[in-house]
């Protein structure tokens, strides 16, 4: 778990992307390939960027907080603005949790991870972000 965080933070990042006709995707320096399909285009990444990047940064503050969780579901949602070019104007970020075993610190925590996520404070420069947790 260590060296997947380690690589995730390090402050080089590099894909390659292939398009051709009928057929686009990117592939990571380490072999894995994401095609860009019409239900899975640039912004739908884009998303899972923050997904990824929130997530990993929070479980790295939990850890050191002592936050404990059984799962957690993200649904995030992007609203385009409708002006060229077409960034994002907003952009909420919805964590269910299950198996907490302290709703306050686990909030604390999450709201730390917005701060510091860096793909959730680059977004920030271009769309209004929202976050809320709710509990099970």
């Amino acid at each position: 778990m260590k060296n997947l965080y380690d690589k995730f933070m390090s402050n080089q990042k590099r894909i390659h992307a292939d398009f051709v006709a009928e057929h686009s995707q990117f592939t990571t320096p380490s072999g894995d390939t994401y095609e860009f399909k019409e239900s899975s285009g640039p912004y739908e990444y884009l998303l899972g960027a923050l997904s990824g990047c929130l997530f990993i940064t929070f479980r790295g503050i939990a850890t050191k907080m002592k936050v404990n969780w059984t799962h957690i579901s993200l649904d995030i949602e992007g609203v385009k603005r409708e002006e060229v070019p077409t960034w994002l104007k907003e952009c909420t970020v919805a964590a269910t949790v299950t198996g907490s075993d302290d709703n306050e610190k686990f909030t604390k925590c999450f709201e730390k991870a917005t701060r510091y996520c860096s793909v959730y404070q680059t977004l920030s420069q271009v769309a209004q972000m929202h976050w809320k947790v709710q509990f099970n």
